[in-house]
């Protein structure tokens, strides 16, 4: 697409004449390169948003609810290459995807887990949740996705929302960071506790109650 020349009508009839026509040509190519061009760039390029400037890109990749990152250096790649294998998985997409996804955001520093619950206390799902596999518990359709501490804290929170949308409309994703695990190790919770007394009048026959 970048080879094509929006201009190219006013190229080969600027060549025949000279003067005032040569310079009301030059004139009109600046202000369209300027002003225009980029919008029409971008605008053949929706056929293909993946191969488009970071524009097209990220209003397509918004408008299908997927990642949209602003890192410094490695953003525009990233979103790119995660749009394009969403557009060519279609309906194959699923946890696939998502683990492809976090691959290419936060590299090996995650892991997903499957959740199971005990079939003894399935009439209070989901309180027994647990990410290992027992007998007697059945697979859930949550599943728990634990970040590395090492991962930007503010990152991981703006980027819940989207990853969670990832998934099968099925499936309940949970996100986790490690950097907010807390070792409390020695130290002392204490806890306060304070009452008011209430005096509660009775103008019934039965006379007053304290």
């Amino acid at each position: 697409m970048g080879t094509v020349s929006f201009t190219r009508p006013i190229d080969q009839q600027a060549n025949n004449h000279q003067g005032l026509e040569t310079a009301l040509a030059k004139a009109f190519k600046q202000v369209f390169a300027d002003v225009f061009e980029q919008q029409v760039q971008d605008m053949l390029d929706y056929g293909c948003p993946h191969l488009g400037s970071r524009t097209v890109v990220e209003r397509f990749t918004k408008q299908d609810g997927l990642v949209v990152l602003r890192r410094p250096f490695t953003s525009d790649t990233l979103m790119r290459v995660i749009y394009a294998n969403w557009s060519s998985m279609a309906s194959e997409r699923g946890l696939g995807f998502l683990e492809f996804v976090l691959r290419m955001l936060w590299t090996n520093q995650w892991q997903v887990k499957r959740l199971w619950h005990p079939v003894s206390t399935y009439r209070s799902y989901p309180k027994h949740i647990t990410d290992e596999e027992k007998p007697g518990h059945f697979l859930t359709s949550r599943i728990r996705i634990s970040i590395e501490a090492s991962v930007d804290t503010s990152e991981i929170i703006e980027l819940s929302p989207i990853i969670r949308r990832l998934v099968p409309a099925n499936v309940v994703v949970k996100v986790h960071s490690k950097a907010l695990d807390v070792e409390l190790g020695d130290s002392t919770i204490g806890a306060g506790v304070y009452g008011r007394v209430y005096q509660v009048m009775d103008f019934s026959d039965h006379g007053a109650v304290n």
